[in-house]
């Protein structure tokens, strides 16, 4: 079976410091970074192989992409997409080198964030490439994005997982438009991708919660299914197809998102956050969070008031 490469080895590959949460070894963590490209490198690049990561490399270099079809020079101001299961290899071939690199996992991608990326993957393949060429003053646009987004990511701002996400989302919007600006093509969205969206929209639309007087209605495949007024096993199918994850996955991800934002940042106790995540009794919102997250609510604020 082909081997991918997995984050942990790009690290390794380029010399990288490994991030704490890849050393994990017994979970699958979420992972986000992003890197600024250094000015001066050996010229190097990275092997032509299958990787399990999203990357999105903004650059203004001259390097050589290696793909299957061939290899492709380029030299102008650049964006590149990778996403997993995609393979690829570069070359640089300029020893000063300016940009960014951001790197993140699928587990990464939010409910909001998903379509995302997956309306700017069929923008990208619509018109048979993972890269798009700028314009001077379109790359100083990104460029200035990446930036945004590299300074949220490393400030101690409360929010700054929230700052990130919508920079993030600008940067995938701009491709999107200027890609359609250059290469026109109609990316007609299918029944499938409109119950995902429709379910993402009302699920997100009931956080963050603001009141125990005012708990999450929708809370099982059923609740979504009739609101959207499709089969319960329907939008299972869609929702796996275009996300990989069932509805119940997707429901009690955001949920178990919510709870831990709520154990960290409100003062409210454990009954009122169950009560507000729409669980009827204390109990089971409590076996309900041990079981994701391994351990009970009262353990987790414990912990993270200790780690102020």
């Amino acid at each position: 079976m082909e081997k991918m490469e997995s984050l942990k080895e790009y690290y390794q590959i380029t010399k990288k410091k490994v991030p704490e949460d890849l050393l994990i070894q017994s979970r699958c963590p979420i992972h986000f970074n992003i890197l600024r490209k250094k000015e001066k490198c050996c010229v190097g690049g990275l092997p032509f192989a299958r990787r399990d990561y999203w990357k999105i490399t903004l650059f203004d270099n001259r390097a050589e992409l290696i793909t299957k079809q061939g290899n492709v020079i380029i030299n102008k101001p650049c964006i590149f997409f990778s996403r997993p299961n995609m393979e690829y290899g570069w070359k640089l071939l300029d020893e000063e080198q300016t940009g960014f690199i951001c790197l993140f996992n699928d587990e990464y991608l939010t409910y909001d964030l998903k379509p995302i990326f997956e309306l700017l993957t069929r923008t990208l393949n619509a018109s048979q490439t993972s890269f798009l060429l700028l314009e001077q003053d379109t790359y100083r646009l990104l460029f200035f994005y990446f930036e945004q987004l590299y300074n949220a990511y490393h400030s101690d701002f409360e929010y700054r997982k929230e700052v990130v996400q919508k920079w993030l989302q600008l940067i995938a919007y701009q491709v999107i438009w200027t890609q359609s600006i250059n290469n026109p093509v109609e990316l007609k969205q299918d029944a499938k991708s409109r119950i995902v969206n429709e379910f993402v929209n009302a699920l997100q639309s009931q956080f963050p919660v603001d009141s125990p007087l005012n708990p999450i209605r929708l809370k099982t495949p059923s609740d979504f299914a009739n609101l959207l007024h499709v089969h319960v096993n329907h939008l299972n199918h869609c929702l796996k197809s275009q996300t990989g994850k069932s509805t119940t996955q997707l429901i009690n991800e955001r949920i178990t998102a919510e709870a831990i934002g709520l154990l960290k940042y409100s003062d409210w106790n454990i009954s009122e956050i169950a009560e507000a995540l729409g669980f009827e009794y204390v109990q089971h919102f409590t076996l309900f969070f041990k079981k994701k997250i391994g351990i009970s609510p009262t353990e987790f604020r414990l912990k993270e008031m200790n780690n102020i």
